[in-house]
């Protein structure tokens, strides 16, 4: 199918669309911050949006979800899995955030396959928009996972001005456009697009040079800077690491999570549960009789920066999209693109 353009003010147009099929979630702006929540009506939806502090990935991985009940009856012993089956439509999704869907995707399709966060996928359709304006705390663009998308969407959003290109990604994209009275694009709605590009390139102020930073990182596992992280901070301006977990929750792409069985006092039913866990906090690595494989807080946040720069169970899982969540939200205002910048100066 060719690409299309809506125009701005007939957005609504593709809203009742997804309506008709989809629980829909978009960007909105309820104060000073941007989030991401249920849409119903054209007048809540924010497409010009920066950043939402935190990422659309607790669609798919909730903070806190129910995987099954379990019973005892008549000397039985029963389970009843709560599998998610909603359709839901993310509408607006920035290309950090699509890419860090993507590195969640290999995981947890991986040596483990996680049915319940499978099952949400493939009942979603995620409807991208490229950026408009890079965060402060950006870089995407250094790790190539922005600011415009070349994958991981059924339909492209890009700002052309008065207009919505829409490129057609997937065969449910083309389900989702078919019918609707919209307009083919032109060659120069494409030069727009370029030109969009460009000059969003020029605007990031924030980089990190990912070329063998992961050997760089695993070859200086006892480099001060994980000292001055932990201890005294002093990291270009930061204080030390407060092992709050701010910058774990804020990830699009951190996955660590708990699970624990909720029995009632009959000892006779309950649920198995999960939520989501944060590898800077103290319990995180504590075991038997009181022992902790990461006690330090230098311990912590340099296993989180080393999962961050791809030095981490092979490189190949979670690691960092550029979104600059963390730098954003850090109390300690700690940087992680001045961290792989240290590393470098050895």
């Amino acid at each position: 199918m060719k690409a299309l353009i809506i125009e701005k003010n007939s957005m609504n147009i593709l809203l009742e669309r997804f309506l008709e099929e989809y629980r829909v979630f978009g960007p909105t702006k309820p104060g000073s911050d941007s989030t991401f929540d249920e849409i119903k009506s054209i007048e809540q939806l924010h497409l010009d949006y920066i950043s939402t502090v935190l990422p659309p990935k607790k669609f798919f991985l909730p903070p806190n979800e129910t995987l099954f009940s379990f019973n005892i009856k008549n000397g039985k012993f029963t389970t009843k899995e709560i599998r998610p089956d909603e359709k839901i439509l993310i509408l607006g999704i920035h290309p950090c955030d699509v890419h860090a869907l993507l590195k969640l995707d290999k995981f947890f399709s991986g040596d483990f396959n996680d049915l319940y966060y499978q099952n949400r996928r493939k009942n979603s359709a995620i409807i991208a928009l490229n950026c408009v304006e890079p965060s402060e705390h950006s870089f995407c663009r250094s790790l190539g996972t922005g600011p415009f998308l070349n994958e991981g969407y059924d339909i492209l959003l890009t700002d052309v001005g008065t207009n919505y290109l829409i490129e057609i990604g997937t065969s449910t994209g083309k389900r989702l456009v078919k019918g609707l009275n919209l307009t083919n694009a032109s060659e120069e709605d494409f030069h727009e697009k370029e030109r969009r590009l460009k000059l969003m390139e020029k605007k990031f102020k924030k980089s990190m040079n990912i070329s063998w930073l992961p050997k760089i990182a695993r070859e200086n596992l006892d480099h001060d800077i994980w000292f001055d992280l932990g201890e005294r901070g002093g990291v270009a301006g930061s204080f030390p690491c407060l092992s709050c977990g701010s910058c774990t929750f804020v990830c699009p792409t951190c996955y660590c999570y708990e699970v624990y069985d909720a029995v009632d006092l009959s000892l006779k039913s309950g649920t198995r549960n999960r939520e989501l866990d944060s590898c800077q906090l103290l319990e995180y690595a504590e075991v038997a009789l009181g022992g902790n494989f990461r006690r330090d807080r230098k311990d912590r946040i340099h296993h989180w920066m080393l999962c961050k720069f791809g030095a981490a169970a092979g490189g190949k899982n979670s690691s960092c999209v550029g979104c600059g969540r963390c730098i954003r939200v850090c109390p300690s205002k700690i940087d992680i693109t001045e961290v792989a910048k240290a590393l470098r100066r050895g």
